[in-house]
C-alpha cells in the first residue's frame, strides 16, 4: 500500500498546528476574560497535545479510506466526515484542558468549544483541501487506477 511518507505526515500536522495556535488563542480570548499571555500559553500547550492527534487521526483516516475505497481521493462528504471526526476527538481533549489549565467554568469551556468547533471545522476542511491540492498523493491515485 502506498500512502504519504512519514515526513509528509509530519509536515501536514506541523503546518496545521501553526495556524491552529492563532485560532485557538483568538477563540479563547473571544469567550472569556483571559489575558493574552494565558490564552497564548494555553494554545501552545494545546497545540503540542493536539499535534499527536493530528498525526494519528489523519493517518488512520487515510488508511481506513484506502482500505475501504482503494484510493485516497476525497469527496466533499469524505472531507466533511474527516473534519467532524477530527473535531470531536479534539473536543474530547480540549474541554478537560480548558477546565483545568484556564480555570474556566463549565459554561465558558463549552462556549469556547462550540466556537472552536465551528471555526476549526472550517479551518480543517480548507486546510486539508489546500494541503491535498499543493501536496497531492499522485502515486496513490496511479496505484489505485492500475489495480
Amino acid at each position: 500500500m502506498l500512502m504519504r511518507s512519514n515526513l509528509d505526515w509530519f509536515r501536514h500536522a506541523f503546518a496545521y498546528e501553526c495556524g491552529a495556535i492563532v485560532l485557538r488563542t483568538l477563540c479563547t480570548l473571544a469567550v472569556a476574560d483571559t489575558a493574552l499571555g494565558s490564552a497564548s500559553a494555553f494554545s501552545l500547550f494545546s497545540s503540542f497535545t493536539v499535534f499527536f492527534l493530528t498525526l494519528t487521526h489523519t493517518k488512520v483516516f487515510d488508511y481506513l479510506l484506502w482500505r475501504s475505497t482503494g484510493s485516497l481521493a476525497k469527496t466533499g462528504k469524505v472531507r466533511l466526515l474527516h473534519c467532524v471526526s477530527y473535531e470531536l476527538a479534539g473536543a474530547a481533549l480540549s474541554i478537560p484542558l480548558t477546565l483545568w489549565l484556564l480555570d474556566f467554568n463549565l459554561t465558558q469551556a463549552l462556549w469556547r468549544e462550540a466556537l472552536m468547533f465551528i471555526v476549526f471545522l472550517l479551518y480543517t476542511y480548507m486546510y486539508n483541501y489546500g494541503y491535498d491540492y499543493f501536496f497531492p498523493v499522485t502515486h496513490a491515485k496511479t496505484y489505485s487506477q492500475n489495480n
